[in-house]
Parts: structure tokens; sequence; C-alpha cells
């Protein structure tokens, strides 16, 4: 059950007072499940002269209360008022609950239309003059933009560039043409592609409008114009397929990782592994400089894989594992992330996984260089020549045919039987 309080009626009548403009300062309080008047203040200065003199040494550390500032703006309904709600994090459980609960009838009882803006502070530093002006600059700020809604934004921008030039040249008879519906196109007459009037009225019979006022257009029409510059074909896509606004509904793609920089020998390491000139590279995370560098080339075994596996940091191996399978012999690309557990920094064990996605594309694609198999290990003992030929041609498990259960028969099966043994009837069986 919720507890409604309600203002005295001497609160009210000083609200009624306090709206006329002649006092600075409000303070509300509970007590015995009612809203009283506290204290308040008269005019002597500019508000924000006044601010930190009156609004501070009011506010108890122990006790929540309302505070109502009036500022020296105005709007249609009067002065606006700034409203502060003051529960120190020392203050007893039960009245902040009850402070937050009866925040609504305090504005409702005052007139919502004359507060300006809103404060809630737990210590004196959150609702100071200081405190009041950071709020005000980060409620005009723009909205934090997370990076895809950034690139959506910069898209948008692009899209309105290139309609603008692709417009450009066409608006020298400042014809408007009326969108179609979506999905639908326009197709101008071969007269219309030649002739300088380009014919539009065939299409849409509307009057000529000035030059000026282009930019006065509503979003369902285009300016067109009447040169041979005009396109003969204009599609004009649904706007429901095309979605460019975020929601919770919305479904985005994931980012796909981080793209370190490939140093230059690393690359170089990575064409002479395609070649085939060199059979082993190692790489690492530059962190401080976000660069993919190449740690050495060394000529590796299988035998000596193990050896090459770093015990306390993490590592990009790959390998032209050389074997043979079913008679034939085989050079395959090996491709080792190992990363030695805990013994890692957590910032370097994000990196890794981070970098090693976008790393393996640009190895595959821009390098042209197939890998056979993608490996994680944690300790490079598992990496023996029985383990990678398990990984490179697992083995084909064969498909066991389950036991094919007869079909019963179709239908009911008829009454129960009772099937009597021997002697029953007196017959001998």
């Amino acid at each position: 059950m919720f507890l409604v309080l309600s203002a005295t009626t001497e609160l009210r009548d000083f609200f009624a007072k306090a709206r006329n403009g002649s006092v600075r300062l409000i303070k509300v309080i509970i007590e015995d499940e009612q809203l009283v008047l506290g204290a308040h203040k008269e005019l002597s200065r500019r508000w924000d002269a006044d601010y930190d003199t009156l609004v501070l040494p009011l506010l108890d550390e122990q006790q929540p209360c309302y505070v109502l500032y009036r500022l020296d703006s105005q709007n249609a309904q009067g002065y606006e008022w700034l409203f502060i709600s003051w529960s120190p994090d020392s203050s007893p459980v039960r009245l902040k609950m009850l402070y937050a609960a009866t925040r609504a009838t305090v504005k409702k009882e005052f007139g919502g239309g004359h507060i300006k803006d809103e404060m809630f502070g737990t210590v004196k530093e959150d609702v100071s003059l200081s405190g009041y002006q950071k709020h005000v600059s980060s409620c005009s700020a723009p909205a934090p933009l997370t990076a895809a809604e950034q690139e959506l934004q910069q898209i948008r921008i692009n899209e309105v560039g290139v309609l603008h030039d692709w417009l450009s040249p066409c608006l020298c008879s400042s014809r408007v043409l009326q969108l179609p519906a979506p999905g639908t196109s326009v197709c101008p007459s071969p007269s219309a592609v030649t002739s300088p009037s380009c014919a539009i009225d065939s299409v849409s019979p509307l009057p000529t409008l000035p030059q000026d006022s282009c930019s006065q257009g509503s979003s369902t029409e285009m300016m067109v114009g009447g040169c041979c510059c005009c396109p003969s074909l204009v599609e004009y896509p649904d706007p429901e397929e095309v979605k460019t606004e975020i929601s919770v509904e919305s479904k985005h793609q994931t980012l796909q990782g981080l793209a370190f920089p490939l140093q230059l020998d690393a690359q170089q390491a990575i064409q002479a592994l395609k070649q085939k000139k060199i059979n082993y590279i190692q790489l690492k995370l530059d962190l401080e400089r976000e660069t993919i560098d190449l740690v050495h080339t060394s000529p590796t075994e299988i035998s000596d894989l193990p050896k090459r596996i770093p015990q306390d940091s993490a590592r990009y191996h790959f390998f032209l594992y050389k074997h043979s399978h079913e008679g034939d012999y085989l050079e395959s690309v090996v491709f080792i992330y190992s990363m030695p557990g805990y013994k890692c920094s957590i910032k370097e064990r994000m990196l890794y996984s981070s970098c090693k996605s976008r790393l393996l594309d640009t190895v595959e694609q821009e390098f042209c260089l197939e890998i056979a198999k993608k490996i994680e290990i944690d300790d490079g003992a598992e990496l023996t020549a029985e383990f990678l030929y398990e990984e490179v041609h697992p083995k084909q498990h064969a498909f066991k045919q389950a036991f094919a259960k007869p079909r019963g028969p179709v239908g009911k099966r008829g009454q129960k039987r009772l099937i009597k043994g021997p002697g029953e009837n007196g017959e001998d069986s």
C-alpha cells in the first residue's frame, strides 16, 4: 500500500505567493506525513550570486528535503524554477524511499509548468552552482553515440552530400516531380532526355516553381532538371527496406574485431611463406604502438614446435605442415594461436583474441594464403605429429544405421486375447 502525502494549507498558500516572483527559495520537508514549509528566502541579488549562499546552508547531512529555487528567466506562466531533490547518503533508507515517492506530488502541488530543470544530489557538490552548470551543459550536449551510431550518422551525411551533387546539375528548369509509390520507377520518354523541357508534364503535370523555392519542397518531392543530364530511369526504393535507425529491436552486425596493421617485415614473411621459401612465422602484438610485428622465421620442424611456444606471452604462428595423407604428399599451412592461460594480462588476452579474426581475414584475402587449419592452444606440449595430423585430417566417423523397427498394424489391434496354458481346458498340450 502506497502512502499518499498532501501539502498543508500553509504550504499551498505560500506556493501561490512565491509564484508571483517575490521569493527566491523554498524548502519543503515531510513532517507528520504531510508536506510542510521548512524555510524560505527572499530576493537579494541575481540568481547565480545568491545560489550557493542560500541553497547550501539549508542542506542537512542527515535529512532529505526538496528545494525550489527561483531563476531570473521567465516563460508563459511566469518565473522559471529549479527543483532540487536532496537525499544524502547518510540519511535513513526509509526517509530516502519516502522522499523519492513524494517527489512527483511536490511538483504537482507547485505546478510543473514553472519548473525548468530538475536536479538530484547526495552531496553538496552535486547541487552547488558549479554542479548545476555542469548539469545544464551535459543536458545541452549531443547524446553520446556508439561506434555503430557514429558510422550511421556519417553515412547519412555522405548520402545527403551525394544526393546534392547528383541533383545540382539538374536544377536548370526547376521542375518538381512528385515521387511515386515506393518500389516503383519513373521512365521519362525518349524526348524527355533530349528535349530541353524534358516533358516532365507527361508524368506529373505540376506547375513550374521559381528556383528559390527549391529548398522549400517537402521530403516527398524531388527537384529535377529539364536537361540531358536527367537520368532515363529513376528508381525509388521502398523506405521500409532502407532502415538506418537504431532501436531495441534492431539487429546489427557485431564488431568483427580489431585490425592492427602488419609491419612490412611481417608482410614480407607471409609472402615468403606463401612461396614456401620459409616454413614458420611467429608474430606478436605491440600493445603500445598497436601493430603486428614479426618475431622470427627460424626453420622449424614438428619436433621444434613446442619450443617455439612462449610460456608467458601470447603469439600467432604460421607453420607449413609437410606430411603424407592417403599416399599423397601435402604441404598445409596451419595457423596456431597460443595463449598461456592467465599468465598474460587481461588487456593482452583481449587484444590477441580481438585481432585474430582480422589478421586471418587479411592473410587469406589480401595475401591469398590458404590456411588448412586454425588451432588454439595454451601449452606447446600439445603440438605433436599425431595432434597436427588429426587436426588437419579429422577422422570421418562411419554412419551407423539404426535398427529399422517394423511398423505395427494399421488401425486397432482388436480385442484382447486370453492365452490359456496346457491342461486348463482339460486337454493335454
